[in-house]
Parts: structure tokens; C-alpha cells; sequence
């Protein structure tokens, strides 16, 4: 029973409870309608009075139009024709009653008011009066709606007891008293400047600009200074906007956006491109040997290296594009320990003017052991891979390859080691081999499937595949090529014709041959016979670059062995016909003339630190003044050549013509019969 009366006790409570929330909610709402009612009849009233005011101000405004209405022409008739004897009260009846108007006017305008007052200034503003020869009249003293002063501190009866005397003075003489007659405008800017005055407590205007208008020592012209305020303030406005700062996050999200890294991408691009176009176009007098000692044909300028892309990665081959003399591909193999972020292979643009940074990065899921610039279109470049795919990127789209080959039985299953485009604008084609002894024709628009493949074999006591590490094509040649192979041979190749593969084997390397270069010029009446006569240059790993004829010899006419250590490129000189460059495995970069010496290199240079990196491979630019050579660390060395050996006299290649005459073919080591593949 105690249970249920403490229960009904509860229960009780809880409904007094409830009921004294409802009484306060109820006492609530009354006093809001109280509320509510009473604002209610302060608007009532607030309307009524606002009415009475703008009927009262309309009732005024009227006084005060009639009063205008008697036309200005009528006012100074009555002031010209007054007697001097006249009455003064007389005279200054109509100014007085624009006082009394004055003083009357409501001091807070409304849009009522406004737009009367700029009716009456456009009517005021048309009035058109003939200017004599006595006086002069200007439209602009009533048309003219900025103002010559601020007038936020005057008074508007006195603007009103000034208006008379202002049209007086604007038709009699005001210009030739140096003050614009424009005092008519005044009441309709003492609205606007009512308008500003909250921005003119601010303190945002300029304290020289509040003065009075100009005398007629400042040239009679009165400075627009309203006009200047505003132009003040709304600078400092926007001042103070622009002191806005972005938050962290809000900063980060910009970095991130991609249109603002594609803008900042290319646009500190063309800054480190500008800087360092500067740097090499220094005038500098290298035939006074302003580089160093002045005997070197010879010397470094620079390194090019990227740490993201490029440090820690063997230079797999470097060579200069053909349509811009100061750019140049470089393509890198893997790093020993990648990152997971790291592709397998990396192919660079370079540009001499940025030494740090490359112009495009292009990447591979396989290193890229060879890279071609496409001849006749600059955004497309090739690139042989490892595993066996030919690459093709596109400047244009993504860093990945646009098109690659697939890894079937048609094409390549082994490193592509070698590569060239051959052919003219309207019929081209990318010739491709392998170190298993295919070589395929692509065409550059369809890389599926090859449009031929030749597996070269050698005939011998057993036949065997040729394992292609390198091939060249003489000028303007599109069937035939020279090869070197991992044996040490160098081979002759026809792709079309009655015998395709291997058609001549050349004696000389006793290891494998890492660069085979042919000569850009084809001289004619050199070799016995009045033959043309194609030079050939290779390097090996047998210590030793060679010099062929392979038309006329299947010995080389000259052999260099005072290397000591891997050769693992030759290149011949853009320009001058009896200059070569090779680069070797201890780091050394040799200068050869042929003209002057068939024995030793003319300069030999190493790298400034003394590092003694291998060095894998080399190439001239276009114009023959610069040599790059890329090592086995990422990093890309850039020389300079005297511009003596770069623009060679005509004297020079006469001189080398006549050495070709007197060369002849060494002995053989060992004779081999050519077949076909």
C-alpha cells in the first residue's frame, strides 16, 4: 500500500509539474503578442509620421518649384534693372524666402527626395543662354554633378541663401573671377555626401582633397575632388580586402588544384628557361680562350642532373633532337634500390638552358635502353625497351606511353638495344633490333604488329643468331645497314631486295661492338676508282675504335687501341668531317682530328671531380658546338668545342680527303664468308 501511495505522489507531482510548465508557456506567448502588438503600433505610427513628413516635404518642395518657376531669366532681370536707391528688403525678398524654404527642409533625405532633386538639377541643367561679348556662361556650372568641394560640414540654409547669388555670379563674371559658377548642383551633393558620410567618419579620405576649389593661381580649374574621394576610398576598401589570408587548408587546396600546377608547371618553366638562356648567350670570346687555358679545343661546362628522375640511374643513350639545336633525350634503365613510386625506366627532354630541370619526363614500365626524337613531328619520341616493347610518347598527353608494341611472337621478346627512323616525310618507317637477332619495320602510325621482321643469323661452322647491339644507316639510305653484334662482328644488312639478312661480315673486334656511327658525308672521287666512299667508326669492348670503308674494305683502314679500359661510344662531328669523339669506361671524353694526328686524341678531358664514371654514351648537336655524354650515375655532362673545329675551312676538308687517299686496309685477322639470313 506504501508502494502505491508514493507511486500516486509521484504521479501527482509530476502533473503539477507539468502544469506550471504550461503556465509559463501560456504567460510566454501572451507577453510576445504583447509584444508583437506594440511593435506593430510603432510601425502604425512610425508609417503615419513618415507619411505626414514626406506630405510635408512634397508641400514644401512645391513652395519652393513655384518659386523657381519664375524663371532664372526673370530673377536677373529684376537684380539688373533694381535702382540703387531701391529698397534693400526688396531686393533680397526671394533670397530670403529660399533661406526660410532651407531651413524647413528635412535634414534626412529619402528616395522621394532624391529623385526631385536630380529632376530639378537636369531642368536647371538645359536652361540655354546666349553668352555676349561682356560675359561668358558656362553649362557646366549647372551641369556639373561632382562638386568642387566636400561639403559635409556646411550648412544648407547657407547653400540655399547662396543659390541667387550664385546665378548671378556665373552670368556676370564668376570665370573671370576664377571660380567655376556651378553652385547650383550644391543641394543635390549635399545629398550624396549625406549618403558617404558614414564612409567619411572613417577617416578613409585624403585630408588634402576636402579643401576648397582652386584659385585662379592653379589655372581656374577646379579639381574633382567627390569624385577623388571616392576613388580613395574604394581603394582602401579594396586594400582592406585583399589583406584577406588564405587558411593552411584552404592554401593547400590551391597547391593541389590542377589547373594551379599546370599554370605554376609552365609558367616557372619559361622563368629557369629565360635565366638560363641568359647564362649561355653570355658573349663570351672563346678563341681567346676566355674558357680556361686557352689550348683546349675542348672543355666541360656543365652537368644535368634531376634527383627525382634521373639520380641513381645509368644514361642508357643521350642524343640531340633535330628540331631544336638546344634540346636533347637522354633515356635512364632502373635504379638499383627503386622506391615503389619509381617507374622502371625514365625518358627525358633536356634543354641546355636548365641544367636541374628536364622540359618533359616521359616514363616506362621497363627500362628504356634507347630513345629516338620523331624527325618530322617534335611532340613524338620512341623508345626501345627492355623487356622488348617499342614505345611511343606524346608530348601532348600523358608521361605514360600513348602506343607500344605488344610482347607476341611477331615482334621483339628481348631487349631492343637499337633504333632509327628512316625514310621521308611522306613514306618513314622505325627500323628495331634486338639482342636475339630480329629486326622488325614499324610503321609509325600502327604499332600492333611489325610490317616485317628479319631474324639475322651469321653462317659459320654452326649458324647462329646475331645478337644486334647497335646499327646505323648511311644518309638518305632506307634498305641497307651496318651492325655490330655481341661476338664482335660488324655486319652489313639488306631489308628489301634478293637477299635479305646478312649480306657482308667485316673482320676487326675481338669483343663486343657498343656503337657503330656512320660519317654524314658521302665523299665522292676519294676512293679508288672514283667510288663514293662511306666512312663507318665503331667501338668495343675490346679497347678499340675502328675506322671503315665498308664499301671498298672488309678491314678497317684505321684502328685506335691507346684506350684503357671499355669503349663505349663513337660519334662523328656534325660539321667537321675529320672530327670524332669517344667516350670510354674510365670517364675520359677524347677530341680526335684526323687531319692532325691518327694515333692519339687531340684533347682528352675527364669530369672536374674526378669521379671516373663510366661514361655510356655521347652525341654532337646540330650546329657541332656542344657534346653531351651521359654516365652511369644519371648524370648528363655538357661540353663546348672551339668554334675553329665547329666551322671548318675549306682548306681543312681538302687536307682530310687527301688522307682518305692514302689509307689503306690492315691486314685480316681472320677471313669470313658472308651469307644471307
Amino acid at each position: 500500500v506504501k508502494g502505491e501511495l508514493d507511486a500516486l505522489v509521484s504521479k501527482r507531482e509530476e502533473k503539477l509539474r507539468q502544469i506550471a510548465e504550461k503556465k509559463r508557456q501560456i504567460e510566454e506567448l501572451k507577453r510576445q503578442k504583447v509584444q508583437r502588438d506594440a511593435a506593430r503600433a510603432v510601425n502604425t505610427e512610425g508609417m503615419t509620421a513618415l507619411a505626414a513628413k514626406m506630405a510635408e516635404a512634397n508641400a514644401k518642395e512645391k513652395i519652393a518649384q513655384e518659386v523657381l518657376d519664375r524663371g532664372v531669366d526673370s530673377l536677373i532681370a529684376e537684380i539688373l534693372t533694381r535702382e540703387p536707391s531701391a529698397k534693400k528688403a526688396s531686393s533680397e525678398k526671394p533670397l530670403q524666402e529660399l533661406k526660410e524654404h532651407a531651413a524647413t527642409l528635412v535634414h534626412e533625405p529619402c528616395a522621394a527626395d532624391r529623385a526631385l532633386h536630380f529632376q530639378q538639377e537636369l531642368s536647371v541643367g538645359t536652361i540655354n543662354i546666349v553668352p555676349t561679348t561682356l560675359y561668358s556662361y558656362e553649362r557646366s556650372a549647372q551641369t556639373d554633378i561632382v562638386g568642387e568641394a566636400a561639403l559635409g560640414d556646411e550648412d544648407p540654409a547657407a547653400l540655399a541663401g547662396d543659390t541667387l547669388a550664385g546665378i548671378t555670379e556665373g552670368v556676370l563674371g564668376g570665370a573671370a573671377l576664377g571660380k567655376k559658377p556651378n553652385v547650383l548642383d550644391k543641394l543635390s551633393r549635399k545629398m550624396k555626401t549625406m549618403r558617404t558620410k558614414a564612409l567619411d567618419n572613417m577617416d578613409l579620405a585624403d585630408p588634402e582633397d576636402a579643401g576648397s576649389p582652386t584659385s585662379a593661381a592653379d589655372g581656374g580649374t577646379a579639381r574633382p575632388t567627390g569624385l577623388k574621394r571616392g576613388m580613395t576610398t574604394m581603394t582602401m576598401m579594396s586594400k582592406k580586402e585583399a589583406k584577406a589570408v588564405l587558411t593552411p587548408e584552404e592554401r593547400e587546396g590551391v597547391e593541389r588544384h590542377p589547373d594551379f600546377q599546370a599554370f605554376f608547371q609552365k609558367t616557372s618553366l619559361m622563368v629557369e628557361r629565360t635565366l638560363g638562356r641568359q647564362a649561355w648567350d653570355a658573349s663570351v670570346d672563346h678563341s681567346r680562350g676566355d674558357h680556361g687555358t686557352g689550348e683546349e679545343s675542348l672543355w666541360y661546362v656543365e652537368d644535368h642532373i634531376n634527383d627525382r628522375w634521373a639520380l641513381g640511374r645509368p644514361v642508357t643513350d643521350v642524343r640531340f633532337t633535330p628540331h631544336r639545336k638546344e634540346m636533347f633525350l637522354a633515356s635512364y634503365g632502373a635504379r638499383v634500390n627503386p622506391a615503389l613510386s619509381d617507374p622502371d625506366g625514365v625518358m627525358l627532354v633536356w634543354s641546355l638552358a636548365m641544367k636541374s630541370r628536364p622540359e618533359l619526363v616521359f616514363t616506362s614500365s621497363s627500362s628504356v635502353l634507347t630513345c629516338h626524337a620523331h624527325r618530322m613531328e617534335p611532340a613524338l619520341f620512341f623508345g626501345g625497351t627492355y623487356s622488348g616493347g617499342v614505345v611511343l610518347w606524346d608530348a601532348r598527353a600523358k608521361a605514360g606511353p600513348v602506343m607500344r608494341s605488344p610482347l607476341t611472337g611477331k615482334g621483339h621478346s628481348h631487349p631492343v638495344q637499337a633504333m632509327q627512323q628512316v625514310g621521308t616525310q611522306n613514306a618513314t618507317n622505325l627500323i628495331t633490333a634486338s639482342n636475339d637477332g630480329r629486326l622488325c619495320v614499324w610503321s609509325l602510325a600502327m604499332l600492333n604488329i611489325p610490317q616485317d621482321a628479319i631474324d639475322l643469323k651469321v653462317e659459320g661452322k654452326t649458324r647462329r643468331d646475331l645478337a644486334v647491339t647497335a646499327f646505323d644507316f648511311p644518309d638518305h639510305e632506307t634498305n641497307t645497314l651496318y651492325v655490330g653484334a655481341e661476338d664482335g662482328s660488324v655486319c652489313q644488312v639488306h631489308i628489301h631486295g634478293s637477299r635479305v639478312g646478312v649480306t657482308e661480315i667485316y673482320d676487326g673486334h675481338e669483343g663486343p661492338v657498343t656503337g657503330v656511327d656512320m660519317h654524314p658525308t658521302v665523299f665522292e672521287g676519294v676512293a679508288s676508282g672514283g667510288n663514293a666512299c662511306e666512312l663507318m667508326l665503331t667501338s668495343s669492348f675490346d679497347w678499340s675504335v675502328k675506322l671503315w670503308m665498308p664499301k671498298q674494305h672488309l678491314s678497317p683502314v684505321i684502328s685506335l687501341d691507346c684506350f684503357e679500359d671499355y669503349v663505349f661510344d663513337a660519334k662523328w662531328h656534325s660539321s667537321n668531317p675529320a672530327v670524332f669523339a669517344t667516350a670510354d669506361g674510365e670517364g675520359h671524353v677524347d677530341l680526335w682530328d684526323l687531319c692532325q694526328s691518327l694515333e692519339s686524341p687531340v684533347t682528352r678531358l675527364e669530369h672536374p671531380t674526378q669521379r671516373r664514371l663510366a661514361l655510356n654514351h655521347c652525341h654532337w648537336s646540330g650546329d657541332g658546338r656542344h657534346l653531351v655524354t651521359g654516365d652511369s650515375e644519371g648524370s648528363i655532362s655538357v661540353y663546348m668545342v672551339d668554334p675553329a673545329i665547329a666551322q671548318p675551312r675549306s682548306e681543312d676538308i681538302m687536307q682530310f680527303q687527301d688522307r682518305l687517299r692514302e689509307l689503306q686496309p690492315q691486314p685480316q685477322q681472320q677471313q669470313r664468308a658472308g651469307g644471307g639470313g
